[in-house]
């Protein structure tokens, strides 16, 4: 008996609201068997007890992650003021206790206002980070102690939408790698006080957002259930290519500084992204400038201007 022909495989971006209760790779898992494919990668994890966005990226747009990932995003969550636990959220085991006593709403707007901005932060000892090859939170369960990394990370948006102590809600916009369980430990540290993380919800990332995401049970595995490619990453400047330069593209040959300036290319400084698009307007490419603007516009004519982070498109084939 012959075998049934697979579907062809799905290229792009889908929005998913996760549930409680599921790992990321969980959430990874129902989308390679709802679409009926294995190449699916997600942009940032969840912790089993936050739901909230999770952006997966399906096909040849899993070469993109790299980019989602940088994006900045928003969470809203909830401090628990009194208790610190063995995770920093409420899923571990107690390990200190304090009443909660003299703190007012001041206090509490205080300390958030003076974490907003860059801070240091250190990684939970139960994380997926790894230290010398081993992820930190296989060492925490077999009770090994280890000097967790510590992150440079910026809190550009930290305030309050309800203060009912011991609970404080949160609405944070944070960079990539901010942990929020940390954030809610550096709160209560800031108010002298042990402190947990009971609820988090990701509300936003980078221009995508919750009410836009499917749920999982609703999910059909069709192609419109996705973003485009080149819909995928509207923060990075587009750039629409000749057919010459197209299949330079394909090909993997770089673009020089003389076809950048015939494109009209603006470039900020080196390692720019950009968005190089097909004269159809599908995305062929993302590119990383190589020249700052000024080089740019100095640069012999062959001078190679840029590198490729990754090439969507191919060659056509050989007839």
């Amino acid at each position: 008996m012959p075998r049934r022909p697979r579907s062809p495989a799905h290229t792009g971006m889908l929005l998913v609201d996760k549930p409680g209760g599921m790992t990321s790779h969980d959430v990874v898992k129902v989308v390679r068997r709802t679409f009926g494919q294995r190449e699916v990668g997600h942009t940032g994890t969840l912790d089993p007890m936050a739901t909230g966005l999770m952006v997966l990226t399906l096909g040849k747009a899993t070469r993109l992650g790299r980019f989602l990932e940088a994006e900045d995003k928003t969470y809203d969550g909830t401090v628990v003021l009194g208790r610190a636990t063995t995770t920093y959220d409420a899923e571990g085991e107690t390990t200190v206790e304090a009443p909660v006593e003299g703190v007012t709403e001041a206090d509490v707007c205080r300390v958030l206002d003076a974490l907003t901005g860059t801070i240091e932060q250190q990684v939970p000892a139960f994380s997926a980070v790894k230290v010398d090859g081993v992820r930190l939170h296989e060492r925490a369960r077999r009770g090994e102690h280890v000097d967790a990394p510590t992150r440079t990370v910026t809190i550009s948006e930290l305030t309050a939408t309800r203060i009912a102590l011991p609970e404080i809600d949160v609405e944070a916009s944070v960079s990539k790698g901010t942990y929020i369980r940390t954030l809610a430990v550096q709160i209560g540290a800031a108010l002298n006080l042990p402190a947990h993380l009971s609820r988090l919800v990701r509300t936003r990332v980078g221009l995508h957002r919750l009410e836009d995401a499917h749920r999982l049970d609703d999910l059909k595995g069709e192609g419109a259930e996705l973003i485009a490619p080149t819909d995928a990453l509207p923060h990075l400047a587009p750039v629409v290519l000749t057919a010459a330069d197209l299949e330079d593209v394909r090909h993997g040959r770089p673009l020089t500084a003389g076809q950048l300036r015939s494109l009209g290319v603006t470039v900020g400084t080196a390692g720019q992204a950009l968005l190089l698009l097909r004269p159809d307007g599908q995305l062929a490419a993302v590119a990383e400038t190589r020249l700052d603007a000024a080089a740019l516009a100095g640069a012999p004519a062959k001078e190679r201007a840029i590198g490729y982070a990754c090439v969507l498109d191919s060659p056509d084939p050989q007839p």
